[in-house]
Formats: structure tokens, sequence, C-alpha cells
């Protein structure tokens, strides 16, 4: 038996919920194929944040009402403690706004959230449910490959029956993670990548600490001792449930019960009663593949890169690259996208990891270099002194991990082909200091949010196809060539009159600005194109 679908997305994590989630809204059939069952990823639940790029996306498919009212507490603070344990001394706080008093940025319309991957993926699930064209296989495994001129054919088993069958797809998106068994038959796994640690996660049930805090509360507590920076202690609840990580060494940790129970209670600081719900060793690597694609085959999220997750770029990266994917794949499905919008994929999206994970490694770094001293515990003036020096340094120094806005929105496509960029334009580069972000309509940037008129926000124009914003006060046929030559080979293009949307002009810097489906600037300019066929030809990818 041989199925036919669009796109094959293999791995049913959120990043390829997401994946599946925007073909769907795109029109685009797809199938998602994941060996666990719907259940699985909420036992060791390993993201949390959902960054605003994210919270973006979320709000183009209709879910930020739903994530920001999921079962995670609304009136907790969420600030980052950094103590000897979570009921001991504590030594700073960076804090955090709790999810009912939290408010946009100016820079974005939505907040980041805390919406740990038990609530997010069901989340996604039941969106993705809603699509008649999506079809979600849970306790399916890929088995192998086979590519020819026109699309990829996967032998899947059903684990229920033992079944086996082939899906036949325009094309294949491995979403399955590290270790990827879908990269591994394209050779396109990471080679060396390099073990940072092998870190344990546990996680226990402890209803009396969260009262226990009291005024005191925080959502992540980063622990201290005499000697180093050696765990974190997350509210992964918001409730009774909390999740202990250990940092860890190079060794592969060999713990015994009394060892495990040794951890939590220093964790936690005093006697209060707890129960231990599972454990599991990771390894925390940095890498990123060579390449994203091997001919109608693509790489996305973990399966694409592995980060430490110190900076919570991973998922997020990774659905980035998800809505990046997923408008091309469409438009090639739809026949006025080229071969080389496929290629731009890569370009686009692997130095955006290669800088994120250079980041987190970074994070990672400096969390386990974090000062600290003998004399931790000393009483008095002198130890009092010693504990502010130290919660001091512990702030100053993790501003990287806990505000990193440029890496979430200040990402800039370099050397895309199908960006195009006039010679009028001013040199493109990242700003080295990823906590400082500065909105830049410049071609290759995210499209800056501001709010319009009528109170929505501009990327809300964004998604279906190109739109071209036009802020001059000219004749309206002054953009008509482009949008004829975008009519003739079928690409989707929309003229949207903002000449008297005066900041949103002044942001956007430019009386046309073309943006994408995924809210990328493709082209700006105060002059209509001297050759619209080939403007759109270069941002269409042929």
């Amino acid at each position: 038996m041989q199925d036919s679908t669009g796109v094959l997305i293999v791995g049913g994590g959120p990043v390829g919920l997401a994946l599946a989630l925007d073909l769907a809204w795109r029109n685009v059939q797809a199938v998602l194929v994941e060996q666990d069952d719907r259940e699985a990823r909420r036992v060791h639940p390993r993201m949390d944040g959902v960054a605003p790029r994210t919270m973006e996306f979320c709000r183009r498919w209709g879910l930020v009402d739903a994530i920001e009212r999921s079962d995670f507490p609304r009136d907790i603070p969420l600030d980052i403690v950094f103590g000897t344990s979570v009921l001991g001394l504590e030594l700073g706080r960076e804090p955090f706004p709790s999810k009912a008093t939290a408010v946009p940025p100016p820079f974005s319309p939505n907040t980041g959230q805390i919406c740990p991957q038990n609530l997010f993926d069901p989340i996604l699930q039941e969106a993705v449910g809603r699509y008649s064209n999506a079809t979600l296989l849970y306790r399916h495994r890929f088995i192998s490959l086979v590519q020819d001129a026109d699309g990829v054919i996967s032998e899947i088993e059903n684990l229920e029956t033992g079944e086996k069958r082939s899906i036949r797809a325009r094309y294949l998106v491995a979403c399955d993670g590290a270790g990827s068994s879908v990269a591994k038959q394209l050779g396109l796994d990471a080679a060396e990548a390099e073990l940072l640690s092998c870190s344990t996660n546990i996680f226990i049930d402890c209803p009396a600490l969260a009262e226990r805090t009291k005024d005191r509360r925080g959502y992540r507590y980063l622990l201290i001792d005499q000697e180093k920076m050696w765990g974190s202690m997350v509210n992964i609840s918001g409730r009774g449930i909390w999740r202990l990580q250990l940092l860890g060494d190079d060794s592969w940790p060999t713990w015994t019960d009394d060892e495990l129970h040794s951890m939590v209670r220093k964790a936690i600081g005093e006697d209060v009663r707890y129960e231990i719900l599972s454990w599991v060793p990771w390894a925390r690597r940095e890498s990123v593949a060579p390449t994203y694609r091997r001919g109608r085959c693509f790489l996305a999220g973990d399966s694409a890169h592995q980060f430490s997750p110190t900076g919570g770029y991973g998922m997020n990266t990774g659905i980035c690259e998800a809505v990046d994917l997923a408008w091309k794949l469409d438009a090639n499905l739809q026949g006025w996208g080229g071969d080389t919008l496929l290629d731009s994929y890569e370009a686009e999206r692997q130095p955006l990891a290669l800088r994120a994970a250079r980041q987190a490694s970074i994070n990672f770094k400096t969390m386990k270099e974090l000062p600290t001293d003998a004399r931790l515990f000393e009483p008095g003036e002198e130890g009092d002194r010693i504990r502010e020096h130290i919660g001091e340094e512990a702030q100053i120094r993790m501003k990287t991990e806990w505000r990193a806005i440029g890496i979430h929105l200040g990402g800039i496509y370099l050397d895309s082909p199908v960006i195009a960029c006039d010679q009028a334009e001013p040199p493109r580069e990242h700003n080295p200091d990823v906590t400082q972000f500065v909105a830049n309509a410049c071609p290759g940037a995210r499209a800056p949010h501001i709010w319009l008129d009528d109170g929505s926000s501009i990327l809300d124009l964004f998604g279906r196809g190109f739109v071209l914003l036009d802020f001059g006060k000219g004749q309206a046929s002054d953009a008509t060539a482009l949008l004829t030559a975008a009519e003739k080979v079928g690409m989707p293009m929309k003229r949207v009159d903002l000449a008297h949307a005066t900041d949103a002009a002044a942001m956007y810097a430019r009386r046309f600005v073309l943006v994408r489906p995924d809210g990328v600037v493709a082209w700006r300019s105060d002059v209509p194109p001297v050759d619209p066929e080939g403007l759109v030809n270069i941002v269409r990818g042929v």
C-alpha cells in the first residue's frame, strides 16, 4: 500500500508540529509520523520558554490566547533566583513579571511566554487536528527512504500492528531530533559534535515547596555551593512539579538512588517531603549539520542542530526554521517557486543556528564559571559582603541568557540568494551584544512590528503571500509593474496602502517594502524597481 502527500514530516515534537501546522494553514497536504504516542513528550518536558518571535507565529495560527491561558499559573513571578538552594540563602534575583502582569514590549505585539512542553505540544497537536489536510500518525516509525526526481518514497511501520506501508511525498522534512535517523540515512548528521557536559534531569513532585518559598517565590533557581554553580531547579508546572537539572561534566553519570535523593535534598535545602517521579541523563552538545538539504529532503530543529538549553534557543530556532521552510515548500508545490528558493533555506537558517549555538555554549560556560567562595556560608557582615558580590556578579554575567532578544528577533539573512539589496542599502550586520535589539527593516531582517491605527499590528498583514507595503503619497500605479510581474508567474502579492501610517513609514524608511510570507523583508526602495520581472525572479528563487 502506498499513500501520497505533499510533505512528509518525520518527528512530532514542537518543530515538527509547527511545520505541520504552518503547512496546513497554507492548505498544503502534510503527514507527520512520530514513533512515540501523543503523551510521551509530556513526561520529560525539556523546553519551557516560548520566545516573542515564536509567539508572533502563534499569533498567525490563532494560538496566543491558548498559550497565555494554558494551565501554567498566571499569578506567580517568573524571577530567576541565584541561591544556595531553593529554601536556602538567596544571593541575587533577576526579576521577571508574572504572565498576568507582563505587557508586550515595544518591538513585538506579544510577550514571550512560559509554556512548558507538556502544555505547548498539546496546543499544537489540537491546532493541527483542526485541519483536514494534515494527518498525525503516532506510534509510527520511519524506516527508510528513496528519492527520485519527483519525490521521496518512505517506508513507515505501525508499531501497534507491525504493518508496513509506503508514503510518497513531494518533500520530506526530518524533525526527529538529535541522532536523527533521517539525517543519518542522508549522510547529513553533524560530525564531531562538541560534548559540553553529561547532564541529568530529575523530575520531582513536591507540592509544599512552592508554599514554603512564599514571598521569595521564583520560577528558576540557579544553585551555587562553595565550589561552583552545580544545578538549577525549575518549577516546571508552576505548582508541585519541579525539574532539577544537574549540570554534570564530561563523564556519563551513573547515579544510585541514594545519590539522586542526596542531590534533590541539597537542591531543596530543607527537610521537605517529595517524590522522585523520573530522571533522565542527557548529553549537552553543540553541533550544526554541514548542510540542511539533500535533494528533496530537509533537516529542521534538533535534527539540524543541537544547542545547550542555556538561553532557550533550540525549539524557538527550530520553529523559525519550520516557518521559513513551509512557505518555500508551498511555493514549489504551487509551481511559482524555484530550486534556489529551496536552497535559500540553508543559506538563511544555518548561519543563525551557528550564531545561536555559539551563544548558548557561551551562556553555559558563563554559568559553570560563576564566581563563588569557600566562605559562602560564613555568618556576619563579611559573609553578607561575599554573598552580595556573588549575586551581583551572577546577575551581570548571566544577562545574555535571560535577555537575548537579539538572538530571537535580531537575526538578519546576510547571504541569502533570494533577498534583494539595492546598492543604496547601508552595510548589514548583527549586533554582537545579543541583549540589544533595534528594529530594522533592511532586506533580510524581520519586518518590524508597529501598531497601526486600527489597533492591529503591521505583522498581521503578513503570512499568506508577498505583501508590498506602500508608504508613499504617489500614485498607486507606481506599483503596477511589480504586481503584474508577480501575477504573470503565479506568485501571490498584494499592495497595502500605508500612506497615512507616518510612524510605520519612519520605521520602514523606504516608500516600497516587499515582505515575504514568513514576515522577512525581501526588498525595499523609494522608487519602483527598474526590472520588476528580475526582482520577482530573485525573491522566488528562479
